[in-house]
């Protein structure tokens, strides 16, 4: 039993050495470095961040040097956070690697507790840096307690930065790459070259609408898209303006739309001037023989279905020939005259209300000897 029990105490002293379980608690680094961002373009800032670690024993002072690449970068400042005092820091940015010592104030007891972000060495990547990774050297060293005792801090890193390429210009080129109507086909095929095309379309197509994509980054209107009457040929342009602004070019497409067929003259608002012309005249010459046989203005030729205002608008521009003794009167209709007489009544209605009157006469009449009492 008691040799059980020595095996099983020996057990318990070694397995913390199996499990390989640390007997010692982790040690927070005094600093560390960082940079705010991982890539810059040309002309960008870049933060190289020195942070310090909580730590019992807080660094009272230290020296650091920032070693960087001259022809890709050019130091602008040093940015420190509330924790480094005024006065406690003292820098030499003109020298590479930039040097600065950092002494705390002695006449508070102790040294502040540093933590975080406390300083910045802020760069500027220059104009003219090649594309590619910079590197940032940090190195901070000389480090010591408010007892001026030197600690056994030496920590160095080489930080790196990927410079961007730089943008490219815009492009000065004005051309289309692609333009192709949603109606019909262009002639000649398209091409960034030909700047004059043909389309032609039905009468019954009111518009029509173009995609139109422009080359290098430019940008592309077009002035229209309605067309004009059946019959006829709209021109549409397309302008192309540059990515750069400074140069333009014009892609024109006549559209011919056809003519109307002649059965289809009563589909739409504008029909051919010649059948205008004719049904015109036909229904003057009625409206004059209404007048002949009426003798008044009344029945002029607003009484007549379908008689269109552009029709008589023409016939009234025609020009009237002189009479003739082969044409006896201006008229041209026939050799009877006719008079206009205004402000009578037409002899129909008289007669309608003549009779009128006489039906309620006799309806009083024949109610009057009803109701009249028997003597």
């Amino acid at each position: 039993m008691k040799k059980q029990n020595f095996r099983a105490f020996l057990l318990l002293l070694l397995l913390p050495v199996l499990l390989r379980i640390p007997a010692y608690a982790a040690t927070v680094p005094y600093f560390t470095y960082s940079v705010d961002k991982p890539s810059a373009a040309r002309g960008e800032l870049v933060k190289l961040q020195i942070n310090a670690g909580q730590v019992p024993d807080t660094a009272a002072g230290f020296r650091m040097r920032i070693r960087y690449h001259a022809e890709a970068l050019s130091f602008v400042r040093t940015e420190t956070s509330s924790q480094i005092k005024s006065g406690t820091m003292v820098t030499n940015s003109v020298s590479n690697p930039i040097c600065s010592v950092y002494v705390c104030n002695v006449d508070q007891g102790a040294a502040p507790q540093l933590s975080g972000n406390i300083i910045s060495f802020v760069f500027q990547v220059r104009d003219g840096a090649s594309s590619g990774d910079t590197v940032i050297d940090a190195h901070i060293d000389e480090v010591c307690n408010y007892a001026a005792k030197q600690l056994d801090v030496d920590i160095e890193e080489n930080l790196t930065v990927s410079i961007e390429p730089p943008e490219e210009e815009p492009s000065d080129e004005a051309a289309l790459s692609r333009l192709a109507p949603y109606n019909g086909e262009l002639v000649p095929e398209f091409s960034p070259d030909v700047y004059r095309y043909r389309l032609s379309v039905g009468y019954a197509v009111e518009s029509v609408e173009f995609y139109a994509r422009a080359e290098e980054g430019g940008t592309v209107k077009i002035n229209r898209k309605s067309l004009f009457r059946p019959g006829t040929d709209t021109p549409i342009v397309a302008t192309v303006t540059s990515a750069d602004k400074t140069n333009q070019v014009q892609y024109v497409v006549l559209v011919s739309r056809a003519e109307k067929p002649a059965g289809a003259v009563g589909l739409s608002s504008d029909p051919p001037r010649s059948a205008g012309k004719a049904s015109g005249q036909e229904k003057t010459a009625s409206n004059q023989a209404k007048l002949s046989e009426k003798g008044t203005a009344e029945t002029t030729a607003r009484e007549e279905d379908g008689f269109s205002a552009a029709a008589e608008a023409e016939n009234q521009a025609q020009p009237q020939a002189a009479p003739t003794a082969a044409q006896p009167n201006a008229a041209g209709y026939g050799g009877r005259n006719v008079y206009i007489i205004g402000n009578q009544m037409p002899v129909y209605v008289v007669g309608m209300l003549t009779a009128a009157l006489c039906i309620l006469l006799g309806i009083a009449l024949s109610l009057y000897l009803k109701i009249k009492p028997r003597e």
